[in-house]
């Protein structure tokens, strides 16, 4: 069993993570509220008080949610002022992953790279700049201090070992109530024997036939718990978010899930053209290059980890830890979008271990000075890609160049030409939103305003009873609105036909 010394100045450490928190994310504070934080935190009565969270009226993520109460009592409607905890929070996430780090037996200067890795990761900027992703950085503090302490539980005896274990198990809760994607976490622990922990010593997979059964038992309430993810409808909304409506198959599903894994890997390499929303087109065919390319990856990953287990078992626990966050968020049970930034928050530690791992290794100049600029660079990146989150209007201005083939995307940017008055590009993009898919409801309401403000009250009448047929099950108040508001219109489009 791996162990180390008590990881020395933490205090120092602290605030030097804050610092470069401060440093590579600071321009945040100057952003506005964008994507979900609207819904989120703005207009969401649980996120208020502690009245309001008690009444439950929006069901979501209640560690997110207490998180924000103070935020709001304090600074009310202003985001600059959430933004002191979603720094706070991804500072000190890179302090307990130093921590975690060095228990495993990882020298404190390799730990502290690979930590900056993690910390300043451009896949980083949607979790800290998107006030609504913090549950991914809630998610992590929690899952880091359950690791810490179950790992530190096996150089602990007799009461005190108990208390990590209730500890370990305490946090993970905090972890689950914070975001349902740690709930692959024990898995972790289980790993963490496998590799580093003595047969004699192992406490979980002493009696691995109970353990196949607790892990059997828990799969079994997950899949009872969310089996509305595995309903055929739910299958089409994941399709439909890629404009694909051609089958019920779920063979396009998982195709598409591998097509993510590679853009994944990619990402961590080179992390450019960085969006809030990802398409990828889905097919029935089994013959899809790429798909099969990352399906090849993932293997190899997986064998990689499995090889190195005795020669770099710090490696091959950095690979495992992707993997197994990976794994909810991956859509091989359908869940939303087939990729997304933030969902690599809880990944990402894993990568950061990997380095860590390879350069206690290989400890040579280059390699560490290679390292050290891939880390600057990668900072500056983040910075960068902080800035497009700035407004609603930059972020989906950006993603529109970064992808042009996404009907919602399309939509968005089109509303946001629509508020900035540029009506001409709203009635082009909303165009282009139907012509990618023709159900996308929303679109045909913000069609509907741009025409109607460009004066052309007959295409403005079409779309708005568009929207009114179709779009009262996804937007029933927008829905009832335009049908109150369509006979209005439809006088003053009389009216412009007889001066006509």
């Amino acid at each position: 069993m791996m162990t180390a010394s008590p990881l020395p100045h933490k205090r120092i450490l602290l605030v030097f993570f804050l610092l470069v928190t401060v440093t590579v994310y600071g321009n945040t504070f100057f952003n506005q509220w964008t994507y979900d934080d609207i819904p989120v935190v703005l207009k969401n009565p649980d996120a208020h008080s502690l009245a309001g969270f008690a009444r439950n009226t929006m069901p979501g993520r209640p560690m997110r949610e207490l998180t924000y109460i103070p935020d709001h009592l304090l600074f009310g409607d202003q985001p600059a002022g959430y933004r002191i905890q979603q720094l706070a929070w991804h500072g000190v996430n890179g302090l307990l992953l130093v921590t975690l780090f060095h228990a495993l037996g990882v020298e404190l200067p390799f730990a502290l790279m690979g930590a900056l890795l993690f910390l300043v990761h451009p896949l980083q900027s949607e979790s800290v700049a998107g006030i609504a992703h913090r549950k991914e950085l809630l998610a992590l503090f929690f899952a880091l201090g359950a690791a810490l302490c179950f790992v530190g539980s096996f150089a602990a005896a007799g009461g005190r070992r108990l208390a990590l274990w209730l500890a370990a198990l305490a946090a993970y809760g905090g972890a689950l109530l914070a975001n349902e994607a740690t709930v692959t976490l024990p898995l972790v622990a289980l790993l963490y024997e496998w590799l580093m922990v003595e047969p004699g010593k192992r406490v979980l997979l002493r009696r691995p036939f109970v353990a196949f059964l607790f892990l059997v038992a828990a799969g079994a309430a997950l899949m009872y718990r969310f089996r509305g993810l595995l309903a055929p409808e739910h299958l089409l909304t994941v399709y439909s978010k890629n404009s694909f409506g051609a089958s019920e198959s779920y063979l396009p599903l998982f195709m598409g899930a591998m097509k993510a894994f590679g853009f994944y890997l990619s990402k961590i390499v080179l992390p450019v053209r960085l969006a809030p929303e990802y398409v990828f087109r889905l097919s029935e065919s089994l013959w899809q290059p790429w798909a099969l390319l990352s399906l090849g990856l993932l293997a190899a990953v997986a064998s990689a980890a499995v090889f190195l287990r005795r020669r770099l078992p710090l490696v091959s626990f950095g690979i495992g830890w992707f993997l197994i966050f990976w794994l909810p968020v991956s859509n091989l049970v359908p869940v939303a979008y087939l990729a997304a930034d933030r969902y690599m928050y809880l990944c990402l530690p894993g990568v950061g271990l990997v380095l860590a791992g390879c350069l206690q290794r290989w400890p040579h100049r280059r390699f560490v000075g290679a390292s050290c600029l891939v880390i600057v660079v990668f900072a500056g990146l983040t910075v960068i890609q902080n800035g497009y989150w700035r407004s609603e209007h930059t972020l989906w201005r950006h993603a529109v160049t970064v992808n042009p083939d996404s009907t919602w995307v399309r939509e968005t940017v089109g509303l946001s030409y629509l508020l900035t008055g540029d009506y001409n590009q709203a009635a082009a993009q909303a165009r282009e939103a139907l012509r990618i898919d023709r159900f996308n409801i929303r679109a045909y309401l913000t069609l509907a305003k741009a025409e109607e403000r460009r004066g052309n009250l007959a295409e403005a009448v079409l779309n708005y009873e568009m929207f009114a047929m179709f779009g009262a099950m996804e937007y029933p108040d927008e829905a009832a609105e335009v049908r109150l508001y369509l006979p209005v219109l439809r006088q003053r489009q009389a009216v412009q036909k007889q001066h006509q």
